[in-house]
């Protein structure tokens, strides 16, 4: 496909990737997995956080954006399948491009055909089909689309498994977690409330979710990470999710991360938009969903 001066082919992080310019700052796009890995807007430091320690390809990228799909973790399937789906561990390729101009752009990525059926995907997934849109404007918007093909009912989870860059992670907060229940899978699942503002202790891997009452295809939630010594908030609006993940693995967590270093943890925070936990999506034969999520910085 022929690219506009807009996108240009290059190598980042040892990944073949495509680079989104415009006057509203740049993106970079690894094919593999379509993997977000890098957002920088015009003025700003770079926003997302990409593992000096990632592995080669075929494994998945630690850092950045990870696509997880058609399911979150393990959840609602076996302790042998792949962690998080097969969607971020295969390559994926430029199906459309929906505008150029210095203002914003856009693009589509959709598996690469071979690589699906090579990699099993009708086995794992039987009908669904997937693409990822992905612009660059003011905000940095990433929407990815389900539809279910086929003649069986699935039950879809997965996320946008966002690693935010900070300046350290036991100095951030993050709002828009008042009030809510979450899953705390450091704790067997058990469930709690955030009665007090969120801050880091030690390591976090919770699920929150919404009221039964907010779900709708059109619902906003929006989260934000603030970063006092960095002078910066960044905003996350999600859509078509009734959850979101909290993760962070501490200290400890992260000597067990092979791709992780032992001091990474102080670097990154995750805060990503899912159908996970008690949050996930019915996908009747002929149905479709959206989960998306628009950045900013403020």
């Amino acid at each position: 496909m022929h690219l506009p001066p807009h996108i240009t082919r290059l190598t980042h992080a040892g990944h073949a990737a495509l680079q989104l310019t415009t006057r509203h700052g740049m993106a970079i796009v690894a094919l593999h997995g379509a993997h977000l890995l890098s957002w920088v807007p015009t003025g700003q430091r770079e926003v997302l956080w990409l593992s000096p320690q990632a592995l080669p390809e075929p494994a998945a990228i630690r850092g950045g954006v990870p696509v997880c799909w058609p399911w979150f973790a393990r959840q609602g399937q076996s302790a042998s399948a792949l962690q998080h789906g097969p969607a971020r561990v295969n390559p994926w390729q430029v199906s459309a491009i929906h505008a150029s101009s210095d203002d914003a752009i856009s693009l589509s990525l959709a598996p690469c055909a071979q690589a699906s059926h090579d990699a099993g995907f009708a086995a794992f997934a039987p009908g669904l089909q997937v693409s990822l849109r992905i612009t660059l404007g003011e905000t940095l918007r990433q929407t990815l689309h389900t539809r279910n093909l086929g003649s069986e009912t699935f039950q879809l989870t997965q996320a946008l498994h966002s690693y935010f860059a900070v300046s350290h992670a036991a100095q951030v907060g993050i709002e828009g977690l008042a009030g809510l229940p979450y899953q705390d899978r450091l704790r067997d699942l058990a469930t709690d409330f955030q009665r007090t503002p969120f801050a880091l202790d030690q390591a976090c891997d919770r699920t929150y979710y919404h009221a039964p009452a907010d779900a709708s295809a059109e619902a906003t939630h929006r989260y934000v990470l603030a970063d006092p010594a960095w002078q910066r908030r960044i905003v996350i609006d999600t859509q078509g999710s009734q959850s979101v993940v909290v993760w962070n693995p501490g200290r400890e967590g992260a000597r067990h991360i092979i791709d992780l270093p032992d001091d990474g943890w102080q670097d990154f925070f995750c805060i990503e938009a899912t159908n996970a936990g008690p949050d996930v999506v019915t996908l009747a034969p002929g149905a479709g969903h959206w989960l998306g999520q628009s950045l900013s910085i403020k």
